[in-house]
């Protein structure tokens, strides 16, 4: 579809649905966790989420409010129906939740890797490879690969509530691993110096991200679907990525 129509075909499907459809939702974010997707700047909530809602709110009848908590905690949220819409998710992290929400189609991915100083480096192709090993997770992150062995304790869970702790810990010796998406990870690498000797290692987890909806608003993804298409389409959603690189 050439981008003029693409265009008008968003303009109708708007006009169309606004004044039955407007609505204000009700957006997860991980509170201290997950830049460059969710950022606090002078006091203001930014971001990857915060910019992808900005287009989606502009070319849909919905308005959209964000609420911080930590990831553990804001995903009893949505359990209670107190969220309305978590970004950046799969399938195969919520497969446990108490509520399983739906989902809308994929409009990015989510790569995780295994991040160590030099002095610890270690080669990952299976679980069995970090056995007898811990390694730092945010609290309520989910990694189906390892959930078996970190149930069993054949890998140590050290749980702390954001990436930047778990940094401040691998720093300081007290964990040598840490699982971090890989756009986190550069993220931080950019804005501190004291993390670029870092190493990057290999890839533990890549998944398509998507928006999970909560059942009691399953009704919105038909109109979500039609605008991530559009921005997907656009180009938008990449322009989104990259000027967080």
């Amino acid at each position: 579809m050439k981008k003029n129509s693409m265009t008008l075909f968003i303009v109708f499907i708007y006009l169309t649905t606004f004044i039955s459809s407007a609505e204000t939702l009700t957006v997860m974010l991980y509170e201290g966790a997950n830049p460059p997707y969710s950022i606090v700047k002078d006091g203001k909530q930014q971001g990857i989420f915060v910019d992808l809602f900005a287009k989606i709110s502009a070319i849909t009848p919905y308005t959209f409010i964000f609420k911080s908590a930590p990831p553990a905690r804001a995903l009893r949220e949505f359990d209670l129906g107190r969220i309305d819409i978590e970004p950046g998710v799969n399938e195969v992290w919520r497969q446990n939740a108490k509520v399983l929400g739906k989902y809308t189609i994929p409009y990015g991915h989510s790569n995780e890797i295994i991040v160590f100083k030099e002095k610890n480096s270690i080669k990952i192709t299976k679980a069995k490879d970090l056995y007898g090993k811990a390694v730092g997770i945010v609290r309520g992150y989910s990694y189906p690969k390892f959930d078996q062995a970190f149930e069993n304790k054949l890998i140590t869970k050290v749980s702390n509530r954001s990436e930047k702790l778990l940094l401040k810990q691998l720093m300081a010796d007290r964990i040598k691993y840490l699982f971090i998406g890989d756009i986190t990870i550069k993220y931080y690498m950019q804005q501190n110096p004291q993390y670029r000797d870092l190493v990057i290692g290999d890839m533990v987890s890549s998944v398509a991200v998507k928006l999970r909806v909560h059942p009691s608003k399953a009704y919105i993804i038909e109109t979500l679907n039609t605008a991530l298409r559009a921005l997907i389409a656009q180009g938008e959603i990449d322009k989104i990525y990259q000027k967080y690189q």
